[in-house]
């Protein structure tokens, strides 16, 4: 018989978690905090990116879309996409920025046999900021090895001291990875929030790279 990869024993014993649970002590388990059918990770790392120009971040396939149309450029600068191998990550194209680039440095050195990335892209008013609050994921009911990761979001109005104009529209871009292998994903959410509240550490995420701690970086 084949052996194992290392990837398949991965998602195996991620898999199996919920099974296993019963037959666990707690000290055996691993640290996340159950709700509902999803799992809060706490141990994620993150990259938040900001464009004033509003330009596209990314998109599936091989052209950009262009956000000139006031109604369709909002559309134009929402993606979200789940990246769970090189394969995927080749599927996309970025948009000629530095913001993108960023996304797409940290998603192309995430390794894949033990993480997946969840990309997100959005517009935001030039003047308020969208922070990234908390990461969770469950697996589908059918399907072995399809991950499907929720994101939820707050809003809140950038600091004072920092000029903007309430007609101009900014782009803001996300790459959560999260610590599960995956063969694949059909499905993703996100919520969004009108009020941010500090992180249980007492942080407003501001890291440029939060390594196993949540929240998000710019």
């Amino acid at each position: 018989m084949p052996s194992l990869t290392r990837r398949r024993a991965l998602l195996t014993v991620a898999s199996g978690v919920a099974a296993l649970a019963g037959c666990s002590s707690e000290a055996d388990l691993p640290t996340i905090d159950r709700r509902g059918s999803h799992d809060t990770i706490e141990e994620y790392e993150a990259r938040r990116v900001r464009n004033g120009d509003g330009a596209v971040l990314f998109a599936h396939g091989t052209e950009l879309p262009t956000p000139s149309d006031e109604g369709r450029g909002r559309y134009a600068r929402r993606g979200r996409r789940v990246i769970v191998s090189a394969d995927d990550l080749a599927e996309l194209t970025f948009g000629d920025v530095q913001e993108a680039e960023r996304l797409r440095s940290f998603v192309a050195e995430t390794d894949f046999d033990s993480s997946s990335v969840y990309l997100l892209s959005m517009p935001v008013e030039a003047c308020y900021e969208i922070h990234l609050q908390s990461a969770s994921f469950e697996w589908d009911e059918l399907e072995r090895g399809d991950l499907h990761p929720h994101a939820d979001f707050c809003r809140t109005h950038r600091p004072a001291d920092i000029e903007c104009s309430v007609e101009e529209t900014h782009t803001v871009g996300f790459a959560i990875r999260l610590p599960v292998a995956a063969e694949q994903s059909s499905g993703m959410g996100r919520g969004m929030s009108s009020s941010c509240r500090p992180s249980p550490r007492g942080e407003y995420f501001n890291a440029t790279v939060t390594p196993a701690s949540g929240g998000d970086g710019e």
